[in-house]
């Protein structure tokens, strides 16, 4: 068994690599940012010709189950983890959970606006609007809402 209180860092190499088509390059942003901490901001910005659809509201909703303590021990290990006495216990042996057998739980419903778009990346400028190239579907979520709890 090692007792050693040292750590040994390497470098390791990162990269990331993507091809990126010429037509993209009409009208390129290329930053690069410090950040705090030593970290640095990468940001490669371009225009790509899109055309708007029509937004869509989505909902889901899902039903969660609560989780309850295994036995009466594991509610005695609960209630009693932050005790001195229990402390070392609940360490070493942390409560255990199971799906509530009387299968009570809650609704949890997510609701968000999905914005679609048709971008074209091959389109050329230059060309008459009817000559676009593939045109190749895109979304973006925007104001995610979830709502938590029986009175739904």
């Amino acid at each position: 068994m090692l007792n050693e209180d040292r750590v040994v860092l390497v470098f390791k190499r990162y990269a990331q690599q993507f091809l990126v088509g010429e037509e993209l390059m009409l009208d390129l942003d290329v930053s690069v940012q410090r950040e705090i901490f030593g970290q640095y901001l990468f940001q490669l910005r371009t225009k790509i010709l899109a055309d708007d659809l029509p937004p869509q509201q989505l909902t889901q909703r899902t039903r969660v189950t609560y989780e309850v303590p295994a036995s009466t021990w594991q509610i005695w290990k609960k209630r009693h983890a932050q005790r001195w006495y229990a402390r070392r216990l609940v360490a070493r042996w942390p409560v255990r959970y199971e799906p509530d057998p009387d299968g009570r739980g809650t609704d949890a419903v997510c609701t968000f606006d999905l914005e679609r778009f048709r971008t074209y990346p091959r389109a050329r400028v230059q060309l008459p609007p009817d000559r676009f190239g593939m045109e190749v579907l895109a979304h973006g979520i925007r104001n995610v809402r979830w709502n938590v709890g029986e009175d739904l």
